[in-house]
């Protein structure tokens, strides 16, 4: 499976993903809308988090368009490695780490003071609602901070929640991207 990055100093190079049960990459379509949606100011410079990363392909986009930092989750060690390997290839592994294990386990083990929280859980989970539960921690996200998630269009979950406040919501095909944004902790 191979897709492309869609901005920055990486635009067009290709990311080859290897075969993994249940791997679903970002479209490019849907990666390029998500950055026009949040906008250059929040990436640029900023510490973010990829979670559900499989080929990081967001991740990578972001650091492309120029993040200082991002830290990627995925639970396959294959996709890890491959992550590993595809930073360290391109020179951004000296800004950005690669965490291996489940999302909803490794969440609170994170350094946090995340500016943008990027999240593409798979389609068939029913991991959202806990994953901006947990995303409520003001140590996790800084105020103002951003959380982009990527989610079936099928869905009805409510996605805001405590401090964490919906700015938009676009649907491109079967895929939705929601958008939310950090108040105070204590609001």
């Amino acid at each position: 499976m191979t897709t492309r990055i869609t901005g920055g100093s990486h635009r067009g190079r290709v990311l080859k993903a290897p075969p993994a049960p249940g791997l679903r990459p970002s479209s490019e379509r849907v990666r390029a809308a998500l950055f026009s949606i949040i906008g250059a100011d929040a990436v640029r410079g900023r510490r973010l988090a990829d979670l559900y990363a499989g080929t990081g392909a967001l991740g990578i986009d972001a650091l492309s368009r120029g993040a200082a930092w991002v830290d990627f989750v995925e639970k396959s060690g294959r996709l890890c490695a491959a992550l590993r390997a595809r930073l360290k290839s391109w020179s951004l592994d000296t800004r950005a780490r690669v965490h291996r294990g489940r999302v909803l386990k490794l969440i609170e083990a994170l350094p946090g003071g995340y500016d943008l929280v990027l999240a593409d859980p798979p389609y068939a989970s029913d991991e959202l609602t806990g994953l901006v539960d947990r995303l409520q921690s003001a140590r996790l996200l800084n105020e103002g901070g951003i959380v982009a998630l990527e989610h079936s269009s099928d869905g009805k979950t409510e996605l805001a929640a405590g401090r964490l406040r919906l700015e938009t919501t676009k649907t491109y095909g079967d895929t939705s991207i929601t958008v939310l944004r950090a108040g105070a902790a204590d609001d």
